[in-house]
């Protein structure tokens, strides 16, 4: 009998560990070979031993049976670290840049389709993988690509499809190439906004972002308001967030008050929340606590938990030598309130923290 149970459990046992996915001890070279024997596809996990999501995918997600049912029938799938031996070279050749990164590739080790990041579930993660084999994945469009296609509703399509496989230097040259062969009136139109709302495609500072600042009206027209309103903000909210988090130490309140009178001048709608982040970064650099105080209790207890996770505690911090005890009490009141209010377990511990141990030690000792 207890040669039957232990023969039972050692099945069960095998039986788990094969329902999940099968990472192999294979070279690069000798995964692509046996990919050939089995008329597979190779599957690389690309990770780095500090990388938290990586851990996350390699416990929580790939062991899934669905997950590895999946992934068994049509991969010969292997890790390789990304900092370590042959990882460095599969880098190098194919951009990998952020972590985790999953590759899948052809015998002839071309790119077939890239994910990026991790995924909250099994079913989120083979959906991922299964759209680099949908006809409008990226390897596809590229054949049809090479061979000369070059309309443009094709090559709006590629753009999308490489932006989704994460090769963002090739979408951005498709995508200067189309913008080239526009002339002004119709870059200013809805079919091609979406380069411009692109954050990789036209990053801050950009000749293309530069081209929608300077023709606000003329995209307004073409595209709506509400589109290029929210876009407009987002660009203000980044930059102006830079600086009360600390990011943009340069920043003056000069350069500040430009900002203002741009802002000012563009007549966004809904965007009040804008000129309250001004407020608060000239309060704090012209070191007027009494405002900061005022603005603080005014902007951090409608905001969401994670901005206040990285918005709330600089201004306090950089005029630490400032405020005074009447000041400081009010500030803990504030804060205690906040961690009252918001729901993230780990914000919560930090407000507490912030409040009952770091408000009252600000300005005790002053740095030389």
């Amino acid at each position: 009998m207890k040669k039957l149970v232990f023969v039972f459990v050692c099945m069960f046992v095998i039986e788990s560990v094969f329902a999940q996915t099968r990472f192999q001890d294979l070279t690069f070279e000798k995964a692509i070979e046996k990919a050939k024997a089995e008329n597979k596809y190779v599957f690389i996990d690309c990770y780095t031993v500090w990388c938290g999501p990586c851990k996350m995918m390699a416990e929580k997600i790939l062991p899934l049976e669905d997950v590895g049912k999946y992934m068994n029938e049509r991969f010969v799938c292997i890790k390789l670290d990304m900092e370590k031996g042959e990882g460095r070279e599969i880098a190098r050749k194919y951009h990998v840049t952020a972590y985790p990164t999953f590759l899948i590739l052809k015998t002839d080790q071309s790119l077939v389709h890239r994910v990026v990041g991790g995924t909250a579930s099994g079913e989120e993660f083979i959906k991922k993988i299964e759209a680099g084999f949908d006809e409008n994945a990226a390897s596809n469009l590229e054949i049809q690509y090479v061979a000369g296609n070059r309309d443009l509703n094709f090559l709006v399509k590629y753009i999308k499809a490489l932006l989704v496989s994460c090769d963002v230097e090739k979408a951005k040259g498709i995508a200067q190439e189309v913008l080239a062969s526009l002339d002004d009136e119709e870059k200013c139109t809805d079919p091609y906004w979406f380069i411009y709302e692109d954050t990789e495609l036209s990053p801050i500072g950009s000749g293309n972002m530069n081209y929608l600042l300077k023709r606000v009206e003329k995209f307004r027209e073409g595209v709506g308001v509400e589109k290029v309103d929210k876009k407009l903000a987002s660009l203000f909210e980044s930059q102006l967030e830079d600086i009360i988090r600390g990011r943009n130490k340069n920043a003056t309140l000069a350069d500040v008050e430009a900002a203002e009178k741009l802002l000012d001048s563009y007549k966004l709608t809904g965007q009040d929340y804008l000129f309250e982040y001004i407020a608060l970064i000239k309060a704090v650099k012209s070191e007027n606590t009494e405002e900061t105080l005022k603005l603080c209790n005014d902007i951090y207890l409608k905001m969401a938990d994670e901005k206040v996770a990285y918005l709330y505690f600089t201004p306090i911090v950089e005029l630490q030598y400032k405020w005074d005890k009447k000041q400081k009490k009010e500030l803990t009141v504030l804060t205690r309130k906040m961690a009252d209010k918001v729901e993230l377990t780990s914000l919560k511990h930090s407000l507490k923290s912030f409040a009952d141990v770091t408000i009252p030690r600000l300005g005790e000792q002053r740095r030389f």
